[in-house]
């Protein structure tokens, strides 16, 4: 009975609802380009979260701190074709040799001339200071001679000398395509990474080494240095179910359980460590530090196979590993969260085995006199219920004292209390709670306890929370630089909006200019909510009868939020069809322009009788509204809602006269919901009539005298 696979299955649930988002921060918030580079930021986190398939890498990232407890994330380029392809400009590099003139006074240059293998004039450049008619004119009044030119910068007489000089010329001759890169992003515990056992945060880890097993012929297909290396060959030539001498026991720890103790064959161990400069002191020379100091000034990564050495390369180990801490432990090693429930299912292992052990034996053996029973015709005969058979009792003796019955062994009182007694300290010491899990509670009936006890439950998990979502913020700290540098060229991805709707986001490079500040969790530190937890609350806010959360909730662009929450999907909710069409006819906007109609005649008249230019043609939207089928209002709050989005304001940059035409559209309908002129009354905005005169109160009564007055029944 495996409770320890369910308590820690019921802790990455909880945990693993959504992944924390992250947000980027510009270095300099009244810089544009800051601004513009932090956005995209933003962008490039979305996208890294495609790629990765980020909720099952959530997911491991959990079911390592659980079973291994120590955390580490690796995150790395990757060039593939099968990211796609960029044209790269191919350059190379030609010696030419140029023979141009100078000024023998100031030297000046007059011309340039590439000349070629066999020394002839190919072509004349910058010979825009050619002598002309003018300073030959010059030269006539001066009296000089014609072999004698006049310079144009110090307009001296000169001689020109004739000079050769041979230049490296870089030159486009073509384009290549080149495959594009991706980050990516891996989490490992302490069965694939080893540090120093007394770091107690990152920077006090002097190395760090990657271990994995895997065929030998990759390895040897991507490490030249290992190619042809004899021992390896042997050792993979051993048919022997024993591994090598390197490591034997950190190897079998990460085979498979597949293997049932049995080592795979034609298997080597990868070993990838960076190590930092400090630790280049080890060494005891000198020299050998500062070489190696001028080689990997941040660090080097070195690769070994099964100990042998494979090749080198410089990186530093913060670019691209992530210690997640734990400020619970003093150091990066700790505890897994699942260590806590071994003892429980140890324990809960004997008690199963014990009473299915005393079940088993509950029926007790007999022994009986064979002077009493016929052993031979007893196992001869058929038993029936209610059978008859012949028996003798011993001389003296009854026969019950023939037989004799052993006592059964019975479980216990004791032991089914201790048993849930033991469930109850292992829910403790996970935190795996059964309100977590939807489990029953006990001396809880009403809706309210559930409520508490469930946030009781997951408040022992926010320190979990806590550690995880920072150090994943760190990780994305790297990731997103780390992007920015490899790309090549505007990356185009596909996203779906709240309401359904399909929308390309781009990536730019001419963005990317710019600093990020700083990268910070988008939400909130507390625990994301369920889809029960968010429904009762969707239903508790629409059972208050407060009008105005109950309009926002009725807004149309919450009305899929609303069906999604309830559980009903095909609850057809009223204005949704005219919202679809809404968004269709803005992708046919933005995929035309607006029309252009003549203006009127009797206003070009009128013009041109008052002196005044010619009116300017009137602009309409691609798409005219229909005022008998469309709702005006519904459309211009989607319409304007659209504007302002930031699909709205790119297309204001990116497709002008799309985003003009969306707007010629939305200010249509705007025209339909003003009321008709003669509703607006008198004056300059109306031509109706006017309203009646309302009795004037501060009249006085046509009363004179001092008698009584007539009243009228």
């Amino acid at each position: 009975m495996n409770v320890f696979r369910a308590y820690l299955e019921s802790i990455i649930a909880a945990l693993s609802v959504t992944v924390p988002p992250v947000k980027c921060y510009p270095d300099d918030a009244e810089d544009t380009l800051d601004l513009a580079t932090a956005r995209t930021g933003d962008k490039i986190a979305q996208l890294i979260y495609r790629h990765n398939d980020v909720p099952l890498l959530w997911l491991h990232s959990l079911f390592i701190y659980c079973t291994e407890g120590a955390m580490f994330y690796y995150n790395y380029t990757k060039q593939d074709s099968k990211y796609g392809t960029y044209k790269e400009n191919k350059y190379t590099d030609t010696v030419e040799n140029h023979e141009y003139t100078v000024c023998s006074q100031c030297g000046f240059q007059m011309d340039d001339r590439i000349m070629g293998e066999d020394e002839e004039l190919k072509n004349t450049e910058f010979n825009e200071f050619m002598p002309d008619e003018g300073d030959v004119a010059i030269r006539a009044i001066l009296g000089n001679s014609p072999e004698k030119d006049l310079c144009p910068s110090c307009m001296q007489m000169m001689d020109p000398e004739l000079k050769q000089e041979s230049f490296t010329v870089t030159r486009l001759v073509g384009e290549t395509e080149q495959a594009k890169s991706r980050v990516c992003l891996e989490a490992y515990g302490g069965l694939n990474v080893k540090v120093s056992n007394f770091a107690r945060k990152q920077e006090e880890c002097m190395y760090l080494i990657y271990a994995f097993e895997g065929d030998y012929t990759k390895a040897m297909d991507k490490y030249e240095g290992i190619r042809g290396n004899d021992k390896i060959a042997k050792e993979m030539a051993k048919t022997t179910s024993s591994p090598g001498g390197y490591d034997q026991y950190e190897q079998w720890a990460r085979l498979s359980p597949q293997y049932q103790g049995a080592y795979p064959e034609n298997v080597v161990t990868t070993k990838q460590c960076w190590i930092r400069p400090e630790r280049f002191h080890i060494l005891g020379n000198e020299d050998a530090f500062d070489e190696l100091k001028k080689l990997f000034p941040f660090g080097v990564k070195v690769t070994l196979v099964n100990d042998e050495y494979a090749c080198a390369e410089p990186e530093a180990m913060d670019d691209c590993w992530t210690l997640i801490y734990n400020p619970l432990s003093d150091f990066v090693y700790f505890d897994p969260l699942g260590m806590l429930l071994t003892s429980v299912q140890e324990i809960t292992n004997d008690i199963i085995s014990l009473t299915l052990q005393t079940m088993e034996h509950g029926v007790g053996q007999t022994f009986a006199d064979p002077k009493v029973l016929n052993f031979k015709a007893y196992e001869q005969t058929e038993v029936t219920p209610g059978g008859v058979f012949p028996a003798t009792a011993a001389s003296g003796k009854t026969l019950a004292d023939g037989f004799h019955e052993m006592k059964t062994a019975t479980l216990s009182a004791e032991v089914m209390p201790f048993a849930n007694q033991i469930q109850s300290l292992g829910q403790l010491c996970s935190a795996a709670q059964p309100s977590i899990f939807g489990g029953q509670l006990q001396g809880s009936e009403t809706a309210s306890e559930y409520s508490m006890s469930r946030s009781q439950a997951l408040q022992r998990l926010q320190n979990v929370w806590k550690m995880l979502t920072m150090g994943w913020k760190n990780v994305f700290g790297k990731a997103i630089p780390m992007y920015i540098k490899i790309v090549q060229e505007d990356e185009r991805d596909v996203q779906r909006t709240k309401d359904g709707n399909f929308i390309n986001t781009f990536i730019r490079k001419a963005e990317l200019e710019g600093k990020i500040g700083k990268i910070e969790l988008e939400a909130n530190e507390n625990l994301p909510m369920t889809w029960g937890q968010i429904r009762d609350t969707v239903m508790q806010l629409l059972n208050g009868g407060n009008p105005e959360i109950l309009a926002i909730l009725g807004a149309p662009e919450n009305l899929p939020f609303i069906r999604e929450a309830i559980g009903l999907t095909d609850f057809y909710v009223p204005g949704e069809d005219e919202i679809e069409a809404t968004y269709d006819d803005i992708k046919a906007l933005l995929n035309s322009e607006p029309i252009e109609m003549p203006p009127d005649p009797m206003m070009e008249q009128q013009a041109m009788m008052a002196g005044m230019p010619p009116p300017p043609p009137m602009e309409q939207p691609a798409i005219q509204p229909d005022p008998d089928v469309d709702t005006p209002e519904l459309r211009f709050r989607i319409l304007k809602g659209w504007l302002q989005s930031e699909a709205g304001r790119m297309a204001k940059v990116d497709n002008q006269m799309g985003y003009k035409n969306v707007l010629l559209y939305a200010k249509s309908y705007k025209m339909m919901m003003m009321p008709p002129p003669g509703m607006l009354g008198p004056g300059p905005e109306g031509n109706g009539a006017a309203p009646p005169e309302k009795p004037n109160k501060s009249k006085t009564a046509p009363i004179k005298g001092e008698g009584d007055v007539k009243t009228v029944a």
